[in-house]
């Protein structure tokens, strides 16, 4: 004669056999996961330090994937100076936009073509896309009185501030 103090039993024992077949998932999930992003507490770190930097930075991060051009900062008490280094630009495509108040948009289209041919084989690699880089500024800066110069592949963007 089984008791039901027996079938309880049995249940108790199916349950904790159950929460170990779970905590040994997890930790198997923990295993896996850990080989390809170093552990879940590091990514979420991550996502957290990224979450705290500059818009510059994190932008840059969260590129197309096809191409982010770089962009330097430079600042003082009586301006602040970006160079953004644009290979393959065209000076007519780049686009410097300061309609939004307390942020500047750098964004324009690359367009490059590289030819390598050895013997009869040719190859032709192609470069295409946009960039767009907003980034933002010190309240006392004075867009009104910004300057843009072209050097070379590089444009040099000067904000007086008042």
């Amino acid at each position: 004669m089984v008791t039901q103090n027996a079938f309880s039993d049995r249940g108790q024992g199916r349950q904790h056999e159950a929460e170990e077949l779970i905590a040994r998932s997890a930790e198997d999930m923990e295993a896996f996961f850990s080989g390809f992003f170093g552990s879940i507490e590091a990514l979420r770190q991550d996502t957290e330090r990224a979450e705290s930097q500059d818009v510059d930075t994190t932008i840059a991060g969260v590129s197309s994937g096809l191409w982010t051009p770089r962009i330097e900062r430079q600042e003082t008490d009586a301006q602040t100076v970006l160079v953004a280094h644009l290979p393959y630009v065209p000076r007519n495509q780049v686009r410097i936009d300061t309609d939004t108040p307390g942020r500047i948009k750098i964004s324009g289209e690359c367009s490059s073509s590289t030819v390598y041919q050895a013997g009869v084989d040719r190859v032709t690699e192609r470069q295409l896309g946009q960039f767009e880089k907003d980034l933002p500024l010190p309240p006392a800066a004075c867009v009104e009185r910004m300057t843009a110069i072209f050097h070379g592949s590089d444009v040099v963007i000067t904000i007086p501030k008042y």
